[in-house]
């Protein structure tokens, strides 16, 4: 009698385990996106700025079939490579290279579920503030760039209306035609789904 007990208790819960892995709910909602992001830079501008660390704030719109539009800014802070950043080399000293992206792309959602991986592509532009450049010349320049990234994630909705984010990006900036900004960015962000 145990046993049958027990095992129509362990039915039960895996029935509404798995009923609500099935539930016909969207998850792919409207929704605002904050997120914290490290990029380890690459090549000749790597050289200069080892890293750099920062955050986006966005709004997606959710379309059928899998689909998310995404329009983001942030502020992202460029790391001085550590070697340069001693007191022999006074060229670099009080160096630094700060962006504001303003962005629009897109997801796409493999399956409309609890867990959520996706494909991602963003473009538009970087405002870009520095006072020393990549030879270590002391000038104050803002420049606007053409900047994009492709990667791919996961949303995991923990709630109706609160989901997290992970991903991982290839992402390229047009800094200048010898010194790409090119890099890898990770980013973890914490969403809050609008409307049903």
């Amino acid at each position: 009698m145990k046993k049958i007990v027990l095992s129509t208790i362990i039915l039960l819960i895996a029935g509404t385990i798995f009923t609500g892995f099935a539930q016909s709910e969207s998850y792919l909602k409207n929704r605002i996106l904050l997120e914290g992001l490290y990029i380890r830079n690459l090549g000749n501008f790597g050289d200069v700025w080892s890293n750099a660390t920062g955050g986006y704030i966005g709004y997606s719109i959710a379309f059928p079939d899998h689909n998310l539009l995404m329009m983001r800014t942030g502020f992202i802070n460029n790391k001085l490579k550590d070697d340069l950043n001693t007191q022999e080399d006074l060229s670099y000293k009080d160096a630094s290279l700060t962006m504001i992206p303003i962005e629009i792309g897109g997801r796409y959602y493999f399956i409309n579920n609890m867990f959520m991986p996706f494909v991602q592509f963003m473009n538009g532009l970087n405002i870009v503030f520095e006072n020393t450049n990549l030879e270590g010349q002391s000038e104050d320049k803002t420049m606007v760039k053409y900047a994009w990234q492709i990667g791919f994630g996961l949303t995991i909705n923990i709630m109706d209306a609160l989901s997290v984010d992970a991903g991982v990006n290839y992402q390229s900036n047009f800094y200048q035609h010898d010194a790409m900004n090119t890099g890898f960015e990770y980013a973890f962000g914490i969403g809050y789904a609008l409307g049903n």
